[in-house]
């Protein structure tokens, strides 16, 4: 009879056979991350279609069922007649027990998986090697499920991130990937959920390598994994359920006469995102992490508080794509863009502007109790509400100009996002990929950019640095690359006082000249000039100790050979490996076309002083000085 294969020594043999396909049909440009990325993208994909399955059939029991609540469809739901909550205690009872039974599964088998998760991915790419525990995503998307479909206000983003990252780097672990390419199949697998769930490809894409970085700056090197990735997840969810656009949108355009009114909805856009990203951090700092109570309990009061504001305003429960649908877009007769469809809003300015501003504090009761659950959703809700708002009241103003308050409410998604989130990029795309259309880009464009320009100071992310060059995962790679641009000749090199020691002196006058030398290395020269070794003051030292060296009769008999140099067109990157090869503080410089012509010798102070002055002027300058333009500030 067959025993059968243990668990782990089967994961270790089907890591075994991955690693060797991915090694050899790996591109030279992309290598076994490329590779890998259609595999991430298939599992978050899968992933995407059962979470949203999961989180609608959830929504549909414990809202539609018990609560007799039915929220109005989004461009891909069915017609259903919308009804309020009812009765209030079980209003109240619903989101409440959803936050405890949340925060007992999240603060006992994955505590890293509470708040809204996109730090979480953060905080591992920068600073956790690419590591995800394996239960971490299912933890996390069990427990979003179960807190966005009893009523709590979050979003999708933050758990399918973690699906796809998290089994992104559950692969690589597998294939005893480097923590480099860990670290990009990683985001491959979270762009892939986020293009798949959000039915955003190109976003999602973008959205993954983007997020990491406070600044415009971006992972330029995961664009192509997450692009492969992106594209399976986008796919496989299609076979699943039909990638129909998120939002109905009328028949929009851009009309120029209406680019200052964009203008100023970008500071109203700025100040709000002030005011979410303020408040959703002060509810977390100034209220729940004071209060003397289990960590498992706080989500429980989150979803109290959200069920009590749902007495009055039920549309602050869930994410509420359907209620920007129908609210602040307007709903067509027929759910379909058709020239005989009109699209006229079903909430005033009013309501939109409060069901903006209470989202936010819903939002903060929710996640920053501890609760599961992203933000991209809630800060389309936010954006969408202020757009639509802000639309309708200059529509007020200005009757003549025939201004529509859905463009506002869109662009109005994307710019508000984009700013809190620092992923201007990605919230373009994301909103015109969710409303099939790109009619609106230029508005987004512009919004978005001033959003940015105006919101430097703040991020809803708090992971997130301000560009790679301070990201702990890319602090080894700056340094060689900053090493790589400087070169030898571009360093002082000592030539004078250096201390040439004849092949043929006697050991005794060597240990003279060395003990009245300021000197720590010597190289050793034959009679025409030409350097044949070197030795150290450790040398020395060792000799006089009696080591294995044998019988010392001349300054050959100490010299180490063949001698490990550079040339002053090394670099100062492989100028220090030689040194570190070396064990010494010098290295010999010699000409590139005479080995055995010692030039000088290299001191490693000098090579510091090199680096800390190339490190000054690349802070000093907008763009990086390579070899040809280092100033004589890299010198001595």
């Amino acid at each position: 009879m067959t025993e059968p294969i243990a668990p782990g020594r089967f994961a270790t043999l089907v890591g075994r056979v991955l690693n060797r396909i991915a090694t050899r049909w790996s591109t030279p440009g992309g290598g076994r991350v490329i590779v890998c990325s259609p595999l991430v993208g298939l599992i978050a994909g899968l992933g995407a279609v059962a979470f949203l399955l999961s989180l609608d059939w959830t929504i549909r029991h414990a809202l539609g069922d018990f609560l007799h609540f039915h929220l109005p469809p989004t461009g891909e739901g069915a017609r259903t007649q919308i009804t309020y909550p009812y009765p209030a205690w079980l209003t109240v009872l619903i989101p409440t027990l959803g936050g405890l039974v949340s925060g007992l599964l999240v603060f006992t088998f994955a505590p890293e998986a509470e708040g809204h998760g996109t730090d979480a991915l953060i905080r591992a790419f920068h600073r956790g090697a690419g590591q995800i525990r394996t239960r971490v995503p299912l933890i996390k998307a069990v427990a979003s499920v179960i807190t966005i479909g009893t009523g709590g206000s979050a979003g999708q983003e933050g758990p399918i991130a973690q699906i796809g990252a998290g089994f992104g780097s559950f692969l690589a672990r597998l294939l005893r990937l480097t923590p480099y390419e860990r670290r990009l199949l990683m985001l491959s697998g979270a762009a892939g959920g986020i293009g798949a769930i959000f039915r955003a490809p190109l976003g999602g894409a973008l959205f993954a390598g983007e997020v990491l970085y406070a600044t415009t700056a971006t992972e330029a090197a995961a664009l192509l994994p997450c692009l492969v990735s992106s594209i399976v997840a986008y796919s496989t969810f299609a076979l699943f359920i039909t990638p129909r656009p998120i939002f109905v949108i009328p028949s929009v355009g851009f009309v120029g006469r209406e680019l200052p009114l964009y203008f100023v909805l970008s500071f109203v856009c700025a100040g709000m995102g002030w005011l979410y990203v303020r408040i959703f951090y002060g509810i977390r700092d100034r209220i729940f992490r004071p209060l003397p109570i289990p960590p498992h309990i706080k989500p429980a009061i989150g979803g109290l508080v959200v069920g009590v504001m749902a007495l009055f305003l039920p549309e602050l429960m869930t994410g509420g794509y359907g209620w920007v649908q129908w609210g602040a877009i307007g709903m067509p007769s027929d759910l379909a863009d058709s020239p005989g469809s009109v699209f006229v809003p079903q909430m005033g300015a009013r309501m939109l502007f409060m069901l903006a501003f209470l989202k936010i504090v819903a939002t903060g009761f929710t996640i920053s109790s501890g609760g599961s659950g992203g933000v991209f959703g809630p800060s389309v809700f936010i954006g969408g509400m202020l757009g639509g708002a802000f639309g309708q009241a200059v529509k007020h103003v200005l009757p003549s100009w025939g201004i529509d308050p859905a463009a506002f409410a869109l662009v109005g998604m994307g710019a508000f996002f984009a700013g809190v989130s620092k992923t201007p990029l990605a919230s373009i795309l994301m909103v015109c990929e969710m409303a099939g259309s790109y009619t609106l880009l230029v508005p987004l464009m512009l919004v978005c950019a001033l959003h940015m320009l105006i919101a430097r100071h703040w991020t809803l992310y708090e992971e997130q640095v301000a560009s790679p060059i301070d990201s702990p995962a890319h602090q080894g790679d700056f340094v060689i690359d900053v090493l790589e641009r400087l070169l030898v000749q571009n360093v002082h090199v000592r030539t004078e006082g250096v201390e040439r020691v004849a092949e043929t002196l006697p050991f005794d006058k060597v240990l003279r000249l060395v003990s009245e030398s300021l000197e720590t290395l010597f190289p050793v020269i034959d009679t025409e000039g030409r350097m044949t070794g070197i030795f150290s003051l450790r040398d020395v030292r060792l000799a006089l100790a009696g080591s294995t060296l044998g019988p010392l009769v001349l300054a050959t008999d100490l010299a180490r050979s063949p001698v490990i140099t550079v040339t002053p067109q090394d670099d100062l990157h492989t100028a220090l490996k030689r040194l570190t090869e070396l064990n010494l503080d010098e290295i010999p410089v010699v000409d590139p076309k005479d080995p055995s012509h010692l030039l000088g010798l290299l001191n490693r102070r000098e090579l510091v002083a090199a680096y800390t002055a190339q490190i000054n002027a690349l802070r000093a300058t907008d763009s990086p000085a390579g070899p040809e333009h280092t100033t004589a500030n890299a010198s001595h």
